[in-house]
């Protein structure tokens, strides 16, 4: 019993981690994207 509340306990804390980990990088990455082209038009403009 124990040793299944461990596995219950790091699957769960692992899901947390990655989730979490997605919706930043989902968040970053169309922002990070968008700042990059409105630097390129501004340099180029």
């Amino acid at each position: 019993m124990f040793k299944t509340d461990i596995i219950r306990t790091v699957a769960a804390a692992l899901c947390t981690i990655v989730f979490s980990a997605t919706c930043v990088l989902g968040a970053v990455a169309p922002a990070h994207q968008a700042n990059a082209v409105a630097a390129h038009t501004a340099i180029v403009a």
